[in-house]
């Protein structure tokens, strides 16, 4: 009888989605998943453990809580006939936005940490992340007082995230590369951050620049590496972007691909580039199927 197959961490990561880091917190801490282990203490996961990982994304995605999932499990109920749950993500957006409005700054970088470490990022954009966002946008056209300090504070913490998964990133065996180019001149936004996140999260090696004034500048990146571009921007582009971006779709021909609110603006220009792009936020863009297939073009 043969032995049954084995898989590394990494493998299972790539194959499933969920972020190495947060694998080891689904078994330390929540006690979802019981890899085995080699002689020199390496997990290894079999068809069974993958099996259940995926049944606990399918009760993530309904928006059940992390805490509430091994319940869940063990009692054999099918995810299909349950009800969404929507009040724990309120609480974490609530927590986070009163983190923010009371200018808490190590009461928001431990409530990101501990989100990140336990919770697909995925779910977290599209349950957290985005709908706070929202929420925060409201706020904040009211300028209440010290609003920009608010500002500052979330993106400092989106920041600091950011460079936390690259470190993480960077002690892996990388997935892929790619380079990944904010043209907001206001700065990055939140879509920026979570999506570079994303792509981190899923292995990926990414040489990012969070602000690009000089668009034809990026030709240059073309003479170092030829990885796949990210173009991303939230904010309407100025008429004299769109010659830059042509050489841009010249050079880097399929292997270009512009994301963010700018490309629903856009979309009429972009198509005429020949240039590939999925508009809304960045959660949508990642599951579009014209995402998935330029994610393969970063493995080559």
């Amino acid at each position: 009888m043969p032995s049954e197959k084995n898989y590394t961490i990494g493998h299972v990561s790539q194959q499933t989605g969920v972020a190495s880091v947060t694998l080891r917190a689904w078994e330390r801490r929540y006690g979802l998943i019981k890899p085995e282990r080699t002689a020199k203490g390496h997990r290894v996961y079999n068809e069974g453990n993958i099996q259940d990982i995926q049944h606990i994304l399918s009760w993530l995605n309904r928006g059940v809580a992390i805490s509430k999932v091994a319940t869940l499990l063990a009692s054999g109920k099918s995810y299909a006939a349950a009800e969404p749950v929507a009040e724990q993500w309120l609480v974490a957006q609530n927590e986070l936005l009163s983190s923010i409005s009371e200018l808490n700054k190590p009461g928001v970088n431990q409530m990101l940490d501990r989100l990140n470490k336990s919770v697909p990022f995925i779910t977290l954009c599209e349950y957290v992340y985005h709908p706070l966002q929202a929420t925060l946008a409201q706020r904040w056209q009211r300028q209440p007082l010290g609003y920009q300090l608010e500002q500052q504070l979330w993106q400092q913490s989106w920041q600091r995230q950011t460079l936390i998964m690259t470190l993480r990133t960077e002690k892996q065996k990388p997935q892929g590369h790619c380079y990944l180019a904010s043209l907001d001149l206001n700065g990055p936004s939140l879509g920026y951050y979570l999506l570079h996140s994303l792509l981190l999260q899923s292995g990926l090696r990414v040489n990012a620049f969070g602000k690009v004034e000089d668009l034809a500048g990026l030709t240059r990146l073309h003479n170092n590496a030829e990885w796949p571009l990210i173009v991303y921007a939230d904010q309407r582009l100025e008429q004299t972007a769109f010659k830059p971006l042509a050489k841009l779709g010249a050079l880097w021909k399929d292997d270009i691909i512009c994301l963010g609110l700018a490309s629903d603006i856009h979309h009429e220009q972009l198509t005429s580039l020949g240039i590939d792009f999925v508009g809304g936020q960045s959660s949508d863009a990642w599951r579009s199927a014209v995402m998935k297939t330029w994610l393969e073009k970063t493995k080559r």
